[in-house]
């Protein structure tokens, strides 16, 4: 008897422990997935300002407005609910509760949806605009949106910025001034002009100065201490950016035909678009091509655009300078966030990669990026870097009093690289 009841004892404890690990997994690999993957049946994620591009991370004033839409390839339509979140520089959680920086209530159902017509991909278009709902900002700083279900499942978020606008700030470009970095390299000076410096940068205060590139916040900077204080400057020199590379590019706007970069068109279930071979531009020559810093545009010929716009397969052919069987290949731009995800991954067929996936009718960038095994956490790219590549660079400070709960964003200043000094 007393042995059976040790033995039930035993397995009860280690029922436990394979219960403990089990959630333990589930939160771990929930939380990883949340943060960079996007559910294949989510597309054509957009969040715009009223003021802004379809090319500009949204940068926004306290009476601006801000649209977000999205498509679910599923079109059942869903109950989706959105929420509304404040963090620091560095995308943290800020301390602020939410009555803190919210006026009303968000985690409300989006009503405005509408189903796709007379398109081969079905799918159900979502849009919000926030000022119609009753809310608004109390404070400057980094915020994101994010959509969830009714049982709670995050499925996605994008990311804004509510700024005051308190400083003014300006940025130069310019090459490296170190030689063996002459040819790849971009320089980033800012300086932030003040009536008196010391009111915003002394002892009580803390200073962030983050760069953005591209709208990129994956490759942002953020510098704690400027190299100059004068009276009425504070002066952040010599910040390093690598130059990259222009964006790929392809147009399926005319889906049914050729279009800019698309070789062959088929309709099989759906189009299928044939893109070009990508051969990798590591060790080539810098080829000036116009791009949109890695954003998209939606077609926008129809009266309808929203639900109008098919989707079709995209077909993608990369030819490597050499193939690493260890590494993992995908296709990033704004359309995943920047972020490579299994969605957008590439698979290895002879000597070239090649991977299709659904976009809906536009033009979009893209670039191609690896991941090895060896560092599965860095990012590497197959295009080179170029001291004359254009690309946008935001500039955004941020202030935090001692006595504060919160970085504010004060300023901000935005340049392209098209005027870099040599």
């Amino acid at each position: 008897m007393k042995q059976k009841l040790i033995y039930l004892k035993t397995l009860m404890i280690t029922k436990q422990f394979h219960l403990i690990i089990t959630l333990l997994l589930f939160v771990s690999t929930s939380g990883l997935s949340q943060k960079n993957y996007i559910p294949d049946n989510i597309k054509s994620i957009k969040l715009l300002s009223s003021k802004s591009s379809d090319s500009s991370y949204p940068i926004i004033n306290f009476e601006d407005q801000l649209d977000l839409s999205f498509d679910d390839l599923d079109a059942d339509e869903k109950n989706y609910y959105f929420e509304i979140n404040h963090f620091d520089y560095k995308w943290k959680s800020s301390r602020l509760l939410k009555s803190e920086y919210l006026i009303g209530f968000d985690d409300v159902r989006i009503e405005n949806y509408k189903n796709s017509y007379n398109t081969l991909q079905s799918y159900t278009h979502y849009k919000l605009r926030l000022s119609e709902n009753d809310f608004s900002f109390k404070v400057s700083g980094n915020y994101s949106i994010s959509i969830h279900l009714s049982s709670g499942e995050k499925i996605f978020e994008k990311r804004f910025s509510i700024v005051e606008n308190l400083t003014k700030m300006s940025i130069s470009i310019s090459r490296s001034n170190e030689i063996k970095n002459i040819e790849s390299v971009q320089n980033i000076d800012v300086t932030v002009n003040c009536n008196n410096c010391s009111k915003i940068l002394n002892n009580s205060s803390i200073l962030k100065l983050v760069i953005l590139k591209n709208n990129n916040w994956n490759t942002s900077i953020s510098i704690s201490k400027p190299s100059y204080v004068l009276n009425n400057k504070i002066i952040y020199q010599d910040i390093v950016f690598k130059g990259g590379n222009e964006y790929l590019s392809f147009d399926t706007s005319n889906i049914i035909s050729k279009n800019y970069r698309i070789h062959k068109t088929e309709l099989k279930n759906l189009y299928n678009n044939y893109l070009i071979n990508d051969l990798e531009r590591t060790n080539k020559k810098y080829v000036y091509n116009p791009d949109k810093n890695g954003s998209y545009m939606l077609n926008s010929m129809f009266s309808d655009f929203d639900i109008e716009n098919d989707y079709s397969n995209v077909h993608f052919t990369l030819i490597p300078n050499f193939i690493d069987l260890e590494s993992k290949v995908y296709i990033i731009g704004e359309f995943n966030n920047f972020n490579p995800n299994k969605n957008h991954e590439l698979t290895l067929k002879g000597n070239k990669f090649k991977g299709n996936f659904k976009f809906k009718q536009g033009y979009y960038n893209y670039t191609y990026c690896y991941k090895s095994s060896t560092n599965p956490g860095k990012i590497n790219y197959f295009r080179g870097d170029f001291w004359q590549t254009e690309n946008l660079y935001s500039a955004l400070l941020y202030e935090k009093k001692l006595n504060d709960k919160y970085f504010k964003l004060i300023g901000h200043s935005s340049i392209s690289s098209s005027i870099i000094k040599n």
